[in-house]
């Protein structure tokens, strides 16, 4: 099957971050250069090809720069995306956890313990969050641009795709997220949250 988009596999990460006290995070970028009327056409063109794919399932590996550690973390499991609205990542090492997302609740679950329930809606970082993960499954470019400018360069052969914020909200949680691909396929997922932290994944084939 085709990679599945990369989004969802910072979520529990997005998820802290809607916890946290969002005064301490850092402010947004500085503003980036407005993309070309051609950067806009390719960006809405990769999501819709991303958006023809139907099931998904993909390996992952991911590594996580984050102040409060020293070192990075490293993890790896299986993606899957179902659609209308499925999202499932399963991490396999260090630790074994999963996510669900379906609807307006996401389901987290840590080792063996129950899984935890959280309403999506309860905050404005949650639904930055989904509509992070769904847009470019489902190939929603309007609910993109609800929070996200977005622009890419290269051709389908091989493209990348820049989502910067749109609205202050929006940069409250997030400053950067760029995605390499070919066709309707995603290779390679950076992520800079509003604080610094960085997340750079992988995927391949199952």
């Amino acid at each position: 099957m085709k990679c599945l988009p990369l989004f969802l596999l910072v979520l529990p990460l997005f998820w802290r971050e809607a916890q946290a006290d969002t005064a301490a995070m850092s402010p947004p970028a500085s503003a980036i250069t407005s993309p070309t009327a051609e950067e806009e056409a390719l960006a809405v063109n990769i999501l819709h090809h991303i958006g023809l794919v139907s099931q998904r399932e993909n390996h992952f590996t991911e590594t996580r720069q984050l102040h409060a550690l020293k070192v990075p973390l490293h993890s790896e499991g299986t993606l899957r995306f179902i659609p209308p609205d499925r999202v499932e990542k399963l991490t396999l090492t260090p630790v074994q956890d999963s996510f669900i997302m379906q609807g307006d609740t996401a389901w987290l679950r840590h080792g063996q313990t129950p899984a935890r329930a959280v309403p999506l809606h309860m905050s404005p970082a949650l639904q930055v969050m989904a509509a992070t993960i769904r847009g470019p499954l489902q190939g929603d470019v309007a609910l993109l641009q609800q929070y996200y400018t977005l622009s890419a360069t290269g051709d389908m052969g091989r493209w990348t795709l820049t989502m910067t914020p749109r609205t202050h909200d929006t940069g409250q949680i997030v400053r950067l997220v760029q995605i390499q691909g070919r066709n309707n396929s995603l290779d390679s997922l950076h992520l800079v949250l509003a604080n610094g932290d960085v997340t750079d994944t992988a995927i391949t084939s199952p």
